[in-house]
């Protein structure tokens, strides 16, 4: 199976919220906490995401963390023992992947594939592997890298115009959000399997919801998941037939020090050779 992940700048976790008692000015004060987080110029934050797949559960760590006043960015996620590292100083993102050490300018296009695993361009595979749940979930789990992560748009608080509903339940408050919103994760979920053209398509996004919790006037978690319908085509499959399959995530974040500002010192980029696309 072919990675195929895509690389831009900042990134940052957050997206929608549910709650359970329906107060007035329970969307005012979600958006009020969240929103002081990044007060003093930064976000760090932790995150722990959980997908399982065919009765197959993988789970993945990591941490960003974003200086927007000195446009600096730093992110990791390990899974199984494998760690990817992203940083950015605003003008070229470099990142890291075993011994493998690549960095592309901002100001190009943006990679269409792994540079750690291509070298830069998308080498044809020969025939079309079989679906291995295993292997798709390590790429599926490239949604949550830096550059998805800012297309999702999960460094900012869900706007009120995209909530339907907002309710509070102690220190937690749930939004029940738009159609448009539930379409931006669909959009951004697509996974290519194949460098032949074969792609397990996203159908539907089911049951999906945002949870935040606020402590001392701040947002410390959320915590949000859903259940993804994929379709294999028949040419992944042994069976000769398309398949569907539904992939549950939860994903879990916890702000570190929020309202406080970050500091991130990157490392030395003299070993990290440049990709043109």
């Amino acid at each position: 199976m072919k990675k195929n992940r895509t690389y831009v700048l900042i990134a940052m976790m957050l997206v929608l919220s549910l709650l359970l008692c329906a107060c007035g000015d329970a969307y005012a004060e979600y958006g009020t906490a969240y929103n002081k987080i990044s007060a003093a110029g930064g976000i760090d934050a932790n995150m722990k995401a959980v997908l399982t797949l065919d009765g197959e559960t993988k789970e993945y760590t990591g941490n960003f963390k974003v200086d927007s006043k000195n446009n600096l960015l730093y992110y990791e996620m390990t899974a199984e023992g494998n760690t990817t590292t992203q940083f950015s100083d605003g003008s070229y993102l470099y990142t890291s992947r075993g011994d493998e050490k690549t960095k592309y300018s901002l100001g190009g296009n943006k990679p269409s594939g792994t540079p750690a695993a291509n070298g830069g361009g998308e080498a044809p595979e020969q025939g079309a592997p079989e679906f291995q749940t295993s292997e798709f979930l390590t790429e599926f789990s490239s949604f949550l890298e830096a550059g998805k992560i800012k297309e999702l748009g999960l460094l900012d608080p869900i706007p009120k115009t995209a909530v339907s509903k907002t309710t509070k339940n102690g220190d937690v408050y749930t939004l029940e959000v738009s159609d448009s919103i539930v379409q931006r994760f669909v959009n951004n979920m697509a996974v290519n399997t194949a460098g032949t053209g074969d792609t397990v398509q996203v159908k539907d996004l089911k049951n999906f919801s945002y949870k935040a919790t606020v402590k001392n006037g701040y947002v410390t978690g959320t915590v949000y998941s859903g259940d993804v319908t994929i379709v294999v085509p028949a040419s992944l499959m042994s069976s000769g037939a398309e398949q569907e399959y539904v992939v549950n995530f939860t994903i879990t974040i916890d702000f570190v020090n929020p309202g406080q500002a970050v500091t991130i010192t990157l490392p030395n980029t003299d070993e990290y050779r440049e990709v043109k696309y």
